[in-house]
């Protein structure tokens, strides 16, 4: 642990700071006021010391700031982007529904503006964060406004020490090759960011991303590692969402379930216990509703635009063969079970507290937002994006970098792409 930091105390969580313990118990490094409370001071800190901070970062996995009368959005940006060597994501490209800015700022999300994340019924879910879209952080800063009246914390998972724990057949499995992720209709990309089609396909031809199909039928395609190398520690980590393995959620349940004990949580327990038809329909009804109640108009497009995917997408004999296997054929029954406790045994959960900023490391950490009950306020940054190909290869792991570029999601956006740029 670092103990040069002046002016702020520096320790691990305490139990009665966390919900739920686990042998993981040095994620998050807390840094606390203690001098001063004030915003200014902690900007000022951080700009500092930034250099050791990305550091241990990089280390422990989190870094959770608390203490600090941090109290707005506004303050939240400025706090992230006073860390020197943060660079802020602005756009990511396709990226998932109801994930937009908050207000007029340029980088501070909603987690999700049409329906709640964390402080609900639902537990799992872990992941990557921007497993589905091209434009993958280095990392994820979370900022809590207001906290769930029960639970509803930020688990962390550190997944460096659960994937030397995987099975070695299947460690064989995951870094063979990278694996589909995404497929996007053509038009529907080109619709969304107001460009040609041609303009879109030369930005896709610049990434890598693949494109098949012909005339209105053509398709951008994914592939993505599903192992992390990090670049300081030279460890490796799982870096997928967990939503690609069949059973895990339901497995993941099952382990967490004694964790939440007592007629607080029975509601909690009695949906978990569901059958996996059922709770599916629930959830889906849930994710509907709450998106049509939130923008009818945008529910509308982004229904009419599935429509005009499927049916384009259904003319296969319009389109070539390629490799469609996703990571999740890669896990046994045996694989999913034992990921599952894994997962449970390296859990971090940490309550949160209004003011509270919370850094993660994408490359090494998964996160989701955990059960509970109330109204919560968590808002999102993400910053520094990875440098990756999208194209199906060999081997299955990456050497983390950084891009040394603005993100495809940019270029799309604003609809300018310098070619030299990129490959400088």
């Amino acid at each position: 642990m670092c103990n040069g930091y002046a002016g702020v105390t520096t320790r691990f969580l305490r139990q009665d700071e966390r919900l739920i313990l686990s042998e993981e118990n040095e994620m998050p490094l807390v840094i606390e006021a203690k001098d001063s409370t004030n915003v200014s001071f902690l900007q000022s800190f951080l700009a500092s010391h930034s250099s050791d901070l990305i550091n241990d970062i990089s280390n422990y996995g989190a870094i959770l700031l608390r203490g600090f009368d941090v109290s707005s959005d506004e303050d939240f940006e400025k706090t992230i982007l006073s860390v020197q060597g943060f660079q802020g994501i602005s756009e990511a490209f396709m990226s998932e529904q109801g994930r937009i800015h908050v207000g007029n700022l340029k980088y501070v999300l909603h987690t999700n503006a049409v329906y709640k994340t964390g402080g609900t019924l639902y537990l799992g879910g872990f992941h990557s964060e921007n497993y589905y879209t091209p434009d993958v952080p280095t990392y994820i800063c979370f900022c809590c406004l207001k906290p769930s009246v029960r639970g509803g914390e930020t688990g962390l998972v550190n997944m460096e020490k659960v994937f030397p724990l995987l099975d070695d057949d299947l460690k064989k499995r995951l870094e063979k090759n990278t694996f589909f992720v995404s497929k996007w209709l053509m038009t529907e990309v080109a619709e969304r960011y107001q460009l040609s089609t041609a303009a879109v396909e030369k930005i896709c031809e610049q990434f890598d991303l693949p494109v098949i199909g012909n005339g209105n039928k053509k398709f951008i395609l994914m592939y993505k590692p599903s192992i992390f190398e990090h670049p300081l520690t030279k460890k490796k980590a799982l870096a997928i969402n967990l939503f690609e393995i069949p059973n895990l959620n339901e497995e993941m349940r099952k382990c967490f379930n004694h964790d939440y004990k007592g007629n607080a949580w029975f509601w909690h327990r009695f949906v978990w216990k569901l059958p996996k038809f059922i709770f599916s329909i629930l959830e889906f009804i849930y994710v509907v509703f709450a998106s049509i109640l939130y923008s009818p108009i945008e529910s509308v497009k982004i229904i009419r635009s599935k429509f005009y995917f499927h049916k384009a997408w259904n003319k296969k004999h319009n389109l070539p063969k390629f490799n469609n296997v996703k990571v999740g054929t890669c896990f046994n029954d045996n694989d999913v079970k034992n990921l599952a406790k894994l997962i449970r045994n390296y859990y971090s959960s940490c309550l949160w507290k209004k003011g509270d900023i919370l850094l993660i490391d994408n490359r090494k950490v998964m996160h989701a937002g955990m059960p509970g009950s109330g109204q919560r306020l968590i808002r999102a940054m993400i910053c520094n994006p990875i440098e990756m190909k999208y194209s199906f290869a060999k081997p299955g792991h990456l050497d983390c970098k950084n891009r040394t570029t603005e993100t495809i999601g940019f270029y799309m956006n604003s609809g300018i792409f310098d070619a030299e740029v990129y490959e400088g």
